[in-house]
């Protein structure tokens, strides 16, 4: 068989670049053609894995080449080619298709045996419907294994997660994450067994991950005589699993199995006849090649792709008569050639066929440029085009522009409605004058416009963040909490309602549509004309194929009933119905309000495993003016400087870790760290969960802690830090491992110098000593004492003296105590008129 160079001269012209593909190894450079996304690049690597070794000179790592290669190779020895020359010659009109777009090869199908029920003789209906309630109940099961997999995964995780030894980690008492996970379950129905062994998988090569699920498809045989009630019983069992093939007629053949590829019929613009029947040809003797390469298997699969967009470009209706019959013509011409191509290699295999196949593979349509396969619909005038760099943007699909020019329409006008303006020029409702008006300036209007040229929305672009948090608050009077839920609304705040936002939107950003029928998206296509399509095609080629068509998933067995009709109709001979969700139910369903108790549950004498705190989801704000401390101390030898800042209440609120001498990276990561502590304790994060998350992590530096009374060591900074911490705020002392009667009583530490007890009691402190004179800017009096050490000595009666809280009024000292029913003041002696019961 001789083929002519046709497309290997074109091929010549393709502009070929190297370009970095990121794999699951590594980065590779690849060779491939100039135009193509990178998506499309990635979908040929992940085909031609496993065909030939990465080579950067050769296109696409060398998957075509070397599967052309191996294909002219066996057609040699089938003496399908005289010669070399002439299985080169098809070997590079082989590669040149594919590099050019043309076609693609795809995975074997294999369709087994589905076993079949025929409605219209007698126990096919009751086999049908047995059938139907065992899948139903294999279905509910499988729903059950993978909601409880999920719990028990959950428990194994909290025993990974638990910082410290093996059996305390695996202890739900010791562990309250695992308790929660545990606890979980057993509530989804876990036996305690199962939950022990999750616990005991942790960490383990074992998962408890679930087999893949296969499909167990059926063929119901729902011919002219079933009758309806046979055909309400198809409808309900297709409609309650989906796995029920419908086949309206007994004569309706067995699906194709073996080699596939998909060749195309719009390639930026309409193949001719010629060219379209040279491509036919050449993939049928390379799927009956192939074919035979898989020994047993006779028949094959050739698909076509781009239909849709060949109609859209002719500037025809999908669901119009002239559209079917150019598509049935087209058919008919990839028909014709297969049947010229098999009766020449009959010869060499006798026994193969090939079929045209309306087939639905996402990898065979993203190889070919994301087109159309078989009848489908086409998603819509918008695509993704790619820069040279990388970056992404919607572009007018090349098949819509050919529309636009063959209907005389405005092509400007088009692109305008679909992608959007990008500017506020002429934007109803919010434009420039509008904006001035509302206090905007060309700075702010500026900033938003580069913000929607760049592909954001109209709300995204005139977000704080873009124009300013200083201009929305100070001029549009936005509050700091409204700033900081996230979800602030400029445009609102300015005066503008929502429905001229969404005007001016429509404008801005485009619809993602062409309001022209002829550019109708698939999801805006009837299931009737899709069928109508599909019979227009199967009567030109007589494709076996395999339909899947969308019922509503509300709609319940009676919208499957109406697709039998329009099938029947339309004259398919077999298709599979599908239910399409029209909402997700999670957003349907209204927010469940808990019952509020009349008054508190009475306090239950039991030990407390766990606290749980619901706390407000909004960010508390510390005052401008705040407390707090500054806590030096060296780690290991590596200076570490802990400043704290305090709410109102005492209550933490922000840290500061600064790190002396230290790399300029490892600086940097705990400065960010701090600010992320800060940022969650803000918005309620308890202390405690930060405290038990990051006590006894280990990493270097570790060791010996000097400058802090309460810690002498730790394992690592972030122990030191959160023991600190805990200690101080939390009360935490079985955190700290320093000894307590060395403390202070102003609780500041004594830092590196080391005092001698030399029996005599400390003098007392001015509490400016431990209170922050800048903080409180002179309001503190200066007579206000603290005493280091209010404890009494064994000797002291215990009876006669108790110490208070009471300010002497003679002298300002804080030394008072009862004598003999009267508040005495052991500083000056006395104190006037201060009586027990005063």
């Amino acid at each position: 068989m001789r083929f002519a160079a046709r497309f290997a001269e074109a091929a010549w012209d393709v502009a070929m670049a190297v370009r970095p593909i990121e794999r699951a190894s590594a980065v590779v450079d690849v060779l491939a053609p100039e135009s193509w996304p990178t998506a499309r690049v990635e979908a040929w690597l992940e085909w031609s894995d496993g065909l030939s070794s990465h080579t950067q000179d050769t296109a696409l790592s060398g998957g075509p080449a070397a599967y052309a290669n191996r294909i002219a190779a066996h057609g040699r020895t089938l003496k399908l080619f005289n010669g070399k020359a002439e299985a080169q010659g098809f070997c590079d009109e082989l590669v040149a298709a594919m590099l050019l777009g043309l076609a693609a090869p795809g995975q074997a199908r294999q369709t087994p045996a589905l076993p079949s029920f025929d409605l219209g003789t007698h126990g096919g209906g009751t086999g049908l419907a047995a059938w139907t309630a065992e899948r139903r109940g294999v279905v509910l099961a499988r729903e059950g294994q993978v909601a409880l997999a999920a719990r028990l995964r959950e428990v194994s995780s909290a025993v990974q997660r638990c910082e410290g030894g093996r059996d305390a980690c695996a202890d739900p008492l010791n562990n309250p994450a695992l308790a929660r996970a545990a606890r979980a379950a057993l509530e989804a129905g876990a036996s305690p067994a199962t939950v022990r062994d999750a616990i005991a998988l942790a960490g383990t090569e074992e998962t408890l991950d679930l087999a893949p699920w296969p499909n167990r498809f059926v063929t119901a045989v729902l011919a002219a005589d079933a009758g309806d009630a046979a055909a309400t019983l198809a409808a309900r069992s297709a409609w309650r699993t989906g796995e029920v093939i419908l086949a309206l007629d007994r004569a309706a053949g067995a699906l194709t199995s073996g080699p596939a590829a998909a060749m195309v019929v719009w390639a930026g613009k309409a193949l001719s006849a010629d060219d379209l029947a040279h491509l036919t040809r050449l993939w049928t003797v390379a799927l009956a090649i192939e074919s035979d390469l898989a020994e047993s298997v006779s028949a094959s699969s050739l698909a076509i792709a781009g239909l849709h967009e060949t109609l859209i470009s002719a500037g025809l209706e999908y669901a119009s008569v002239e559209g079917r019959a150019l598509a049935s013509k087209t058919a008919a011409i990839v028909a014709k050639a297969i049947h010229e191509a098999s009766t020449e290699v009959a010869a060499a295999l006798p026994h193969h066929s090939t079929a045209v196949a309306l087939i639905d593979d996402a990898d065979l349509s993203l190889r070919l440029g994301a087109l159309t396969l078989g009848a489908q619909p086409w998603k819509g005038p918008v695509s993704i085009a790619e820069t040279a760099d990388g970056e992404t943007f919607p572009a007018l699909h090349a098949a819509a522009i050919a529309g636009l020019k063959a209907l005389g329409l405005d092509l400007d006008a088009a692109r305008t409605e679909a992608l959007g303006a990008r500017s506020l020029d002429s934007a109803p409702g919010v434009n420039r004058p509008s904006l001035y008006a509302a206090g905007f300036t060309d700075h702010e209007v500026d900033l938003a416009e580069s913000a929607l040229v760049g592909g954001a929305t109209l709300g995204a672009a005139f977000a704080p963040l873009i124009v300013g948090d200083g201009f929305v608050r100070d001029v549009l009077g936005a509050s700091e909490d409204a700033l900081a839920s996230g979800s602030f609304d400029t445009l609102a705040a300015a005066g503008f309602g929502p429905e001229t936002s969404a005007a001016a939107a429509r404008h801005v950003e485009g619809s993602g549509q062409i309001d022209h029928l002829v550019f109708a998206a698939g999801a805006d296509v009837a299931a009737s004309a899709r069928l109508a399509m599909i019979a227009a095609v199967e009567t030109a080629c007589g494709a076996g194929s395999l339909h899947r068509i969308e019922a509503s998933e509300t709609g319940g067995p009676e919208a499957v009933a109406a697709l039998i009709d329009a099938a029947r109709q339309a004259g398919v001979r077999r298709f599979q119905p599908v239910r399409k969700p029209d909402a997700d139910l999670a957003f349907m369903l209204p927010p469940v309000e808990e019952p509020r108790a009349e008054r508190p549950a009475p306090p239950q004498p039991e030990r407390i495993v766990e606290r749980i705190v619901e706390r407000d989801r909004t960010r508390r704000k510390l005052p401008d003016r705040r407390k707090g401390y500054i806590q030096k101390a060296a780690v290991g030898g590596h200076k570490v400087y802990l400043h704290t800042g305090e709410y109102d209440d005492g209550e933490l609120g922000e840290i500061f870790i600064d790190m002396h001498k230290e790399g300029a990276a490892f600086r940097s990561l705990m400065n960010n760290f701090a600010i992320a502590i800060s940022i969650g304790l803000q918005y309620g994060v308890p202390l405690e969960e930060f405290v038990d998350a990051f006590v006894f992590t280990r990493f270097e530096p570790a060791g010996k802690v000097d400058g802090n009374d309460s810690i002498r060591s730790a394992t690592s900074i972030l122990d030191y830090l959160f023991r600190e911490l805990g200690v101080s705020y939390l009360g935490r002392d079985d955190l700290a491992n320093g000894d307590p009667d060395a403390l202070n009583a102003d609780g500041l530490g004594r830092g590196r110098a080391e005092e001698i007890d030399t029996g005599i009691e400390p003098e007392p402190l001015s509490a400016l000593h431990f209170m922050s004179k800048g903080f409180a800017r002179g309001a503190a009096p200066d007579n206000l004492l603290f005493l280091p050490n209010a404890r009494r000595s064994p000797s002291e009666p215990e009876l006669e003296v108790r110490a208070t809280t009471d300010v002497c009024p003679a002298c300002g000292d804080f030394a008072l105590t009862f004598q003999g029913g009267r508040i005495v003041c052991e500083k000056c002696g006395a104190a006037p008129g201060m009586v027990e019961g005063a």
